[in-house]
């Protein structure tokens, strides 16, 4: 008797370790929205660089080395600096967006085989609040871009997207 409650426990143990149909679907919600914040900050990225490469060619054209002053964000500035500020922040962010990455690969790893923790309930809430967090920087970034390309005077239809 005493086997078959011990079965029957750990049985129960089991299967209540194992995600819930709700977490299943917060996981899926989840890989899609960061598959599509990984694309907007991927492109984002090469629209920067793009961007940064037209303004050195600009300045080769021309023939001068001189930074572009501009008034960027309500701030004195320039062109070079504020578009390497800008290049940096995404750099950062596509650092720190690979290693969360990661983590999203392992819930997607405990998912499948059935190992589901609070931890990964934690995991999953915070990663959720992430993804929304990093969609406004994407947002902000962008328009940063925009004013830079409009300030900067290389605001151009093949860079844009």
């Amino acid at each position: 008797m005493k086997n078959y409650m011990f079965v029957l426990v750990l049985f129960g143990l089991i299967v209540s370790c194992g995600p819930s149909d709700r977490q299943e679907e917060k996981l899926k919600d989840l890989i899609a929205e960061w598959k599509n914040t990984s694309e907007k900050v991927a492109d984002l990225s090469e629209q920067v660089g793009n961007q940064m490469y037209l303004l050195e060619t600009k300045k080769e054209e021309n023939g001068t080395t001189e930074m572009i002053p501009i008034r960027f964000q309500g701030e004195e500035s320039n062109c070079e600096t504020a578009y390497k500020t800008l290049r940096k922040d995404i750099d950062e962010f596509i650092a720190v967006w690979k290693e969360n990455s990661l983590k999203v690969d392992q819930l997607t790893n405990n998912m499948a085989v059935g190992k589901w923790t609070v931890e990964d309930d934690e995991s999953l809430k915070a990663l959720d609040l992430e993804v929304k967090e990093r969609d406004v920087d994407i947002e902000q970034w962008l328009n940063q871009l925009m004013e830079l390309k409009e300030n900067c005077g290389i605001n151009t239809e093949s860079s844009n997207s």
